[in-house]
């Protein structure tokens, strides 16, 4: 026996009044990404007894020591790597400049009570002096589009901007499925990002 689109309608109709219309759950908000809530879902909680001993380690960066969680270790090595690549005179002065170059602190977001993603090991500022807060800085363009095209966010596009400030939005998950442990992109991920 067919049943037309008007028994179809009437059916779904009726199945919804039998288990008690529209779901009245309220959604559960997506977290966005960057947010204290995504960082502590994905990364841990950075206020737990034990979570830097755990979760921080040192990575060489343009000549510096940083320090940032070890599931986003690979993601800050090819933000290294972008510098390097793609505006290698800048990348050489910061390495050989002031020690101005910041990443893991246990703090709060400053004038909010909201904890930082430095705090998590998420966040690295890189030649400070050169990009204070509220400028438009001297970080070259060209690292800058290539990191959030890779799921990086820049300060510099902030409404107050912050031009030293680089983080991660990606989840552990993604960063390992598109780089090796040295910060280069997998075989698949490369094709993808040259259009191949």
């Amino acid at each position: 026996m067919a049943i037309g689109a008007a028994g179809l309608l009437a059916l779904i109709v009726g199945a919804l009044l039998m288990r008690g219309g529209e779901d009245s759950r309220s959604p559960v908000p997506e977290k966005v990404p960057g947010t204290p809530a995504w960082a502590q879902e994905h990364y841990g909680n950075s206020q737990k007894a034990g979570f830097e001993g755990r979760n921080i380690v040192k990575i060489e960066f343009l000549g510096r020591s940083m320090f940032v969680h070890r599931d986003a270790s690979r993601h800050f090595l090819r933000l290294e790597r972008l510098f390097e690549a793609r505006a290698p005179d800048y990348a050489a002065a910061v390495a050989a400049g002031e020690l101005d170059d910041w990443s893991y602190d246990l703090r709060n977001v400053r004038g909010a009570d909201v904890k930082s993603n430095h705090a998590f090991g998420l966040a690295v500022d890189i030649n400070a002096l050169a990009n204070p807060v509220g400028t438009s800085g001297d970080i070259p363009d060209e690292v800058v589009r290539q990191w959030e095209t890779e799921g990086g966010e820049w300060g510099g596009d902030w409404n107050r901007p912050d031009p030293m400030h680089f983080e991660t939005h990606l989840t552990p998950a993604q960063i390992r499925h598109r780089y090796r442990g040295d910060g280069t992109p997998r075989g698949w991920y490369l094709d993808q990002l040259i259009g191949g």
